[in-house]
């Protein structure tokens, strides 16, 4: 049993102190997911924040603490949709790949491209390709390739079969593939 699973038992069990370590347990995680697909610091610490404030609400109605993490993700990821829909503004991963966070991979391509200048041109081009995502195709790839979910866990979150996810997913890595190709061609 893991340690947020026990948590959600013993919260649901009546001890409000627990979800604190829900929190601790969970909220890097969240603030990941959070900045991958919204792009903006300020705004993934809001959808966090909304995040388990939502899930304290809704956590007495989970009904199997197994699935928590699954259940959270999902919290999460619909209000980084809402968020996402509301802004006003263009909204991409500009800050994501700052300072400290890990440059982002496409898988098969560890190295620069070829014809890239240098690493950081990459990194813009990849945040470009990313940026043009649907929600639904960003999200795949988000969960997939930087949180590392599994398919299963990926249709799970999505709340969709694993047909869709991993067609949901193939269609996004297409899509970012063929911008590259177009915006590396500029």
């Amino acid at each position: 049993m893991s340690v947020a699973e026990d948590a959600v038992r013993r919260f649901l069990a009546g001890n409000e102190e627990a979800f604190e370590t829900i929190v601790r347990q969970s909220e890097k995680r969240i603030y990941n997911l959070a900045l991958r697909f919204l792009g903006n610091r300020e705004d993934a610490q809001d959808v966090v924040q909304e995040t388990f404030l939502s899930a304290y609400r809704s956590l007495p109605a989970l009904r199997d603490p197994k699935s928590f993490s699954t259940w959270l993700y999902r919290i999460a990821l619909n209000h980084c949709r809402a968020r996402w829909r509301s802004s006003p503004e263009e909204v991409g991963l500009e800050e994501s790949f700052a300072a400290g966070d890990p440059s982002p991979e496409l898988p098969g391509q560890a190295e620069p491209a070829a014809n890239a200048r240098d690493p950081l041109e990459t990194v813009d081009l990849i945040r470009k390709a990313l940026m043009n995502l649907s929600a639904e195709h960003r999200m795949a790839i988000v969960l997939k390739e930087y949180m590392g979910l599994s398919l299963e866990e990926l249709a799970a979150v999505m709340n969709c079969p694993l047909s869709t996810a991993k067609s949901r997913l193939y269609h996004g890595l297409r899509e970012v593939q063929r911008d590259l190709k177009r915006l590396k061609l500029r």
